[in-house]
């Protein structure tokens, strides 16, 4: 429902002036762990109606005198707090600010709170965040930066499920139990390290059909140079990757070997 909310071609024309991808969170197409073309729009495409419906089924649907909706425990009005990190390179707290006003029109009302990176860091490990807006650099290869798919790690821009990811590292001694879709979810990951290619492939793919379909992580806008930046290389240069794999994984350039460019 809150992914409904989200009005992503308005976002799109304002902070990447129309450059981007709107959609859920999902590889490229050309990725090979890429579940298929039709989960780019699944539960991204704007539609109030919907997401106002969806709030309503699930008990929410009272409001107060300024449209917001109540909490379903009686104690007053339910409140959404997203974190952000100022100062990067691309400009989360003002696209959260733009999203708290789209969400408005579902009666939802979202708190913005920038801080600072070690701050948000240590409100996640003690698991005191709600939200919190980062880009999913690295998630193309699923395998080796999986932090931003599914609660892999404990960091100030990978912030989901930081009980989740105790109970993963540790066999389930510590943490908190996954619901079922989730273990799911990280039973393939693990089983795609011993398999052939094909079948890891495959399990990829599963991955993030299920990260799609439950919306784990509520893609915005994908695929912008804000993010995945933009390359310039002169005529006269030879042995440039077509395309440079971003990420932090992937010590960009470093993966493109520069010491291997020349001039022609």
């Amino acid at each position: 429902a809150l992914s409904m909310g989200i009005d992503r071609d308005q976002i799109n024309e304002t902070f990447w002036l129309g450059t981007g991808t709107p959609g859920s969170a999902v590889p490229v197409d050309s990725n090979k762990y890429n579940p298929g073309p039709q989960y780019r729009k699944l539960w991204s495409t704007l539609d109030l109606k919907k997401a106002n419906e969806m709030l309503d089924k699930v008990g929410l649907a009272k409001k107060d005198a300024e449209g917001y909706r109540l909490r379903a425990d009686g104690k007053g009005r339910l409140r959404i707090e997203i974190m952000t990190l100022g100062g990067q390179f691309v400009q989360y707290t003002q696209i959260a600010e733009m999203i708290r006003e789209q969400w408005k029109k579902i009666g939802i009302d979202l708190k913005v709170q920038e801080v600072e990176r070690s701050l948000a860091l240590q409100r996640t490990a003690n698991n005191e965040q709600q939200l919190a807006a980062w880009n999913n650099d690295g998630s193309e290869h699923l395998f080796t930066f999986p932090l931003h798919v599914f609660p892999y790690e404990l960091a100030a821009v990978a912030t989901s499920g930081p009980l989740y990811v105790k109970w993963f590292h540790s066999a389930g001694t510590q943490g908190k139990e996954p619901e079922p879709r989730m273990k799911e979810l990280m039973e393939k990951w693990k089983k795609a390290f011993g398999v052939p290619e094909k079948e890891r492939i495959q399990l990829g793919k599963d991955v993030w059909r299920i990260a799609a379909e439950e919306v784990y992580i509520i893609g915005v806008v994908g695929q912008g140079p804000a993010s995945m930046g933009v390359r310039v290389v002169k005529n006269n240069m030879g042995n440039i990757p077509s395309r440079m794999y971003n990420s932090p994984d992937g010590k960009t350039p470093g993966i493109s070997r520069p010491v291997t460019f020349y001039f022609k």
